[in-house]
C-alpha cells in the first residue's frame, strides 16, 4: 500500500477548499484502491470522518513528521496556497511543508493549484526555489502557469483543472423542475473594492415585472455572512441566505433547481457550473478570469468596473439562452472532468515509481 500526505487549506469551513480535497481524494481512490491518504488539517477529527481518510493536526511538528516519515508522495494542493496578498506565512509555510518531505526522501507534487498573486520579491524567488525541486508541477489556470515561469521555474508546468471538476455527475444534472418563480443563486465575500450596492441594484433592475427568488450562499463559513446580510437587505425581491451543508456533494445539490448564478467566490462559480447553471461571473482575483476564460459564451465583470446597468444587461442576455448555455455548459464539462482525471493519473505515475 501507497502513502499519501495532502496539505491545503482544509477544516477551515471553506465549502471551495473542502471541495477541492473531495475532488482530489475521489479521483485518487476512483484510479487506485491501494492508496492510504492522509490530510493535514486545522479539524482532522472532522476531516477524518467526513472524507473516509486519515487526517493530523496542520500545526504538530510532531504529528506532521510522523505522517511523512511513512509517505511516498507530499502533494500541496489545490486551491490558491502559494500567493502573499492575504498575509506573508503562506508562502513559507506550504513550501516549508514540501521541504520537510523531501528531507524524508517523499516525492512532491504541486496539484492543480492557481498561483500568485506574488508580489514580494523574497515569496517570488522562495517559490520558484523550491518547484524546481518537486517532481510534478500542476496548474488550474494559464495565468498561473505564466507567473510561474515569469518569476523562475524553470520545470515543466502541466496546464490541468481545478480538481472539483471531478465532482461533475451528468446524473444529477436531470431535468429542472418547473418552478413558479425565477430562482437567482448570489455568493458575495468581503472585499476591499465597495460593490453590494451596485450589485443589489443591478438585481433589483433585473427582479422587476419578474417572479423572482434570490437565494444567498455563503461558501465561507464565518467570512461570507455579513457581505450576504447586507446584500439580502437591499434586494427588494424574496431573498433568503442559504446555509450550505458542509459536505461539498451535498452542497452542490442546493445549486441544482437554480434558473441563473451571479458568483464572486471561485468555486460558488464552479458549483454553478457543475449544475450547468448560466451565471454572470464577478472577478477580484485573476483565478476568475484564468476560470471563465474557456467560457466565452458567458459575461464577467471585474468587481471594481461593476455597474447596474451593464449586470442587469448581461443577466437578461444569459436569462434568454439559458437553455442553449446549458447545453454548453454541459460539453465544458465532460473535457474538465476527462483533464481532472488526466491529472490524477500522472500523480499516481509518480507513486507507482516509488521504491516499496
Amino acid at each position: 500500500m501507497k502513502n499519501i500526505v495532502i496539505s491545503g487549506y482544509y477544516g477551515f469551513n471553506n465549502l471551495g477548499d473542502e471541495a477541492v480535497l473531495a475532488g482530489i481524494s475521489s479521483l485518487l481512490k476512483e484510479k487506485s484502491k491501494d492508496l492510504k491518504i492522509t490530510v493535514l488539517s486545522a479539524e482532522p477529527e472532522q476531516t477524518a470522518e467526513r472524507y473516509g481518510l486519515n487526517a493530523v493536526s496542520r500545526t504538530s511538528v510532531i504529528q506532521i513528521l510522523a505522517a511523512l516519515a511513512e509517505a511516498d508522495l507530499f502533494i500541496s494542493g489545490g486551491g490558491s496556497l502559494l500567493q502573499d496578498v492575504t498575509g506573508s506565512f503562506s508562502v513559507p509555510y506550504y513550501l516549508g511543508l514540501a521541504w520537510l518531505a523531501r528531507l524524508q526522501g517523499t516525492k512532491t507534487v504541486y496539484y492543480a493549484q492557481g498561483a500568485g498573486p506574488l508580489n514580494k520579491k523574497w515569496s517570488q524567488l522562495l517559490t520558484a526555489f523550491s518547484l524546481n525541486r518537486f517532481e510534478l508541477l500542476g496548474v488550474r489556470d494559464q495565468g498561473s502557469q505564466n507567473l510561474l515561469q515569469e518569476i523562475g521555474v524553470k520545470k515543466e508546468i502541466e496546464l490541468t483543472v481545478d480538481p472539483v471538476f471531478a465532482l461533475y455527475d451528468p446524473l444529477n444534472n436531470l431535468k429542472q423542475q418547473i418552478k413558479g418563480k425565477i430562482e437567482v443563486g448570489i455568493s458575495v465575500r468581503p472585499w476591499s473594492v465597495d460593490y453590494i450596492s451596485e450589485l443589489a441594484a443591478a438585481l433589483n433592475q433585473f427582479a422587476e415585472g419578474k417572479k423572482i427568488k434570490f437565494i444567498i450562499f455563503p461558501m465561507h463559513q464565518g467570512s461570507d455572512e455579513e457581505s450576504s446580510l447586507q446584500l439580502q437587505k437591499k434586494l427588494k425581491a424574496e431573498a433568503e441566505i442559504c446555509d450550505l451543508p458542509p459536505v461539498p456533494g451535498e452542497a452542490l445539490k442546493a445549486f441544482s433547481q437554480l434558473d441563473l448564478f451571479v458568483g464572486v467566490r471561485l468555486h460558488s462559480l464552479i458549483f454553478a457550473l457543475l449544475n450547468q447553471i448560466p451565471l454572470l461571473a464577478l472577478s477580484y482575483d485573476p483565478k476568475i478570469e484564468g476560470l471563465m476564460s474557456e467560457l466565452d459564451y458567458l459575461p464577467l465583470i471585474k468587481l471594481e468596473d461593476l455597474e447596474a446597468d451593464q449586470a442587469a444587461a448581461e443577466l437578461e442576455n444569459i436569462f434568454a439562452a439559458r437553455y442553449s448555455l446549458r447545453k454548453k455548459i454541459k460539453g465544458f464539462l465532460k473535457l474538465k472532468k476527462s483533464e481532472a482525471e488526466d491529472f490524477a493519473e500522472l500523480v499516481l505515475e509518480e507513486v507507482d515509481t516509488c521504491e516499496s
